[in-house]
């Protein structure tokens, strides 16, 4: 009698769950990669206080091209460092969504970057969910799968690891912009680092998550009314030799610095997003000019510049010295020349200049970075205090 009841209790969780056995259901739904997509997420614990995220369509990583990146900026709460800028590239193919890697950097103001020649395999297309029996009583017939992957990350050197996943169930999660059903919680344990718990809703993408102490959860999904402006990640370069960074948004020009061809060049592992295309719909995006510092000249350099009257000023003054390259090598938005504001969805693009002969200029988001450079002598440029160049689109 005693082991009958407790049959009917184990059925009556079962059906108070996700519901019977799930069959295969197509899983390309569940993180649509929408071009322009913002996401905004507050965070229940964990170092990070909230975080806004826009996807781009059209990335190139690693080689691989047709990707959407989620480039995600996020506030610390008080007193804690966090990592605060994180760019992570994602595909949808036939058989599942795959990650490709990414960039940016540590609480600890590490800079890194992973690039996947095998990349992982984060959703399977098809999918078959279990079922959630009720509190503490785990899942029943998961749907696992597992990813090698293979690739070089900046910071630890070449990579390989075995990582695992499982469909755990379709489950309803509450969350400041509103309950979703049949959210598909998926557990990952990527290589041998802690597990990650993430749920996606249906025509939505990822509306909760939780990574060791932090809980994040969705508090606003906008999706663009009007085509978005098409963006590239401009990356950074440096030569220890000449003591030079050097940044581009050009593909053929990122391949032949990280394939050696033109030697010395290394990625520090920072980049920005630009916009790309002279008839971009990015309303208020000035053109940016892009001179070479001719090396008989003793410079061996270039310079950008999104002020009209400024690079107007590097041809007339000094025609002998720099060459233009472009009139409009990329776009980005302008600060408010007094106050140095950024426009709103940008983010600040500091400059230094290294105030020797041989001139070199770096560009960089980071304010920490840019306290560095000044404390190696460099000389902050651009607009209000701090002085910012330009401005970079989400």
């Amino acid at each position: 009698m005693n082991r009958l009841f407790l049959v009917a209790v184990v059925a009556a969780f079962a059906a108070d769950g996700a519901g019977a056995m799930h069959s295969p259901m197509m899983s390309t739904q569940y993180f649509p990669l929408i071009d322009g997509a913002r996401y905004e997420y507050m965070f229940t614990s964990g170092p990070r206080a909230s975080a806004v995220a826009v996807m781009h369509s059209g990335q190139t990583w690693a080689g691989a091209t047709q990707l959407t990146s989620f480039h995600m900026t996020a506030t610390c709460r008080a007193g804690t460092p966090c990592v605060q800028d994180t760019t992570e590239f994602f595909r949808m193919d036939s058989d599942g969504m795959r990650y490709f890697g990414g960039d940016g950097r540590t609480a600890d103001h590490v800079n890194y970057m992973t690039t996947l020649m095998n990349p992982e395999w984060l959703i399977k297309n098809p999918v078959s969910p279990g079922t959630m029996m009720g509190p503490g009583m785990g899942y029943q017939d998961v749907d696992g799968w597992q990813a090698t992957v293979s690739g070089m990350h900046s910071v630890m050197g070449p990579q390989q690891h075995t990582s695992s996943y499982e469909a755990l169930a379709l489950e309803t999660v509450a969350t400041p912009a509103g309950t979703f059903a049949n959210a598909l919680h998926v557990r990952e344990q990527r290589g041998s680092g802690t597990v990650r718990d993430v749920w996606y809703a249906p025509g939505v993408g990822m509306v909760r998550w939780i990574d060791g102490p932090e809980e994040a959860l969705l508090a606003s999904l906008v999706r663009p009314a009007i085509p978005v402006a098409p963006v590239a990640r401009a990356v950074e370069y440096y030569h220890a030799g000449l003591d030079h960074y050097f940044m581009t948004a050009e593909p053929a020009e990122i391949e032949a610095l990280d394939v050696g061809r033109l030697q010395g060049w290394r990625r520090t592992g920072l980049s920005f997003n630009v916009v790309v295309g002279s008839a971009s719909p990015a309303e208020g995006a000035a053109a940016v000019c892009r001179y070479y510092g001719r090396p008989e000249a003793g410079l061996d350099t270039h310079f950008y510049s999104a002020s009209a009257d400024e690079c107007a000023a590097v041809g007339r003054n000094w025609p002998d010295r720099w060459t233009l390259e472009s009139s409009d090598v990329f776009r980005v938005y302008v600060p408010d020349t007094t106050t140095g504001r950024c426009p709103a969805g940008t983010l600040p693009i500091f400059r230094a200049w290294n105030q020797r002969a041989d001139v070199n200029h770096r560009f960089t988001m980071d304010p920490n970075v840019q306290a560095t450079m000044m404390g190696r002598g460099h000389a902050a440029e651009g607009y209000g205090d701090p002085p910012v160049a330009m401005c970079s689109p989400l």
